[in-house]
């Protein structure tokens, strides 16, 4: 069960732990949100933190179905960590611009999480649209309607279905593209009027076969 903490206490224990930060590392920023969510779906939510140059988070539960609950950081870079270990499983570089974000862990090989940032306070970022986050190691080619979407491994995409058919419905087929050309591995069909934002995430079994899996905001 995720743990869900209040913004401003989460932004209380992030607030500088020293009485003063070293000498040219500028001052902290305010007002950057972040949520979290693991693309991999594990049977334990891992008991992760974040920390900064300024101090850290209480240990909470890294989700993978549902993204945790807004949490302050007071720099745009993070490193999250598990508790008595102090390597990162992940080094975590926000955007530039922008003050909320979404970060996807995808895992990474042989141990930690490699980053996908997403702006959520991006107005281009509409509702309706999908990030598609390819953690499998095949290039995929997504057909949206009348719109088509080639996500390389380990990279995310933004796009949204086009041509709706009968009953605002749009016909989606995804694809695995190799050297012998494309082989479907999902045929389905979504509804066109989506409210909300989404992320679309793909990983491969154990057998090597691609499946994936649907997250709202």
């Amino acid at each position: 069960m995720t743990l869900r903490l209040p913004l401003l206490f989460v932004a209380a224990i992030l607030l500088p732990s020293s009485a003063h930060p070293a000498l040219g590392d500028g001052k902290p920023e305010k007002g950057i949100v972040l949520r979290l969510l693991a693309c991999e779906v594990a049977k334990e939510a891992p008991k992760v933190f974040l920390e900064t140059r300024d101090g850290r988070s209480d240990v909470f539960d890294l989700p993978s179905s549902s993204f945790t609950a807004p949490m302050a950081v007071s720099r745009r870079e993070v490193a999250l960590k598990v508790p008595g270990n102090d390597v990162p499983l992940s080094d975590i570089t926000l955007l530039d611009q922008g003050r909320v974000f979404a970060v996807l862990l995808a895992p990474k090989e042989p141990e930690g999480f490699t980053p996908t940032v997403v702006r959520l306070d991006d107005d281009s970022f509409k509702p309706g649209d999908y990030h598609f986050v390819n953690c499998s190691k095949e290039m995929l080619v997504l057909k949206l309607g009348d719109t088509e979407v080639v996500v390389e491994a380990g990279k995310s995409v933004k796009s949204r279905p086009a041509g709706p058919v009968g009953g605002g419905f749009c016909n989606i087929t995804m694809s695995t593209r190799t050297a012998s050309g494309d082989k479907i591995f999902a045929s389905t069909r979504w509804l066109m009027a989506n409210p909300k934002r989404g992320y679309i995430i793909f990983t491969a079994r154990s057998n090597g076969k691609i499946t994936y899996r649907a997250v709202d905001e």
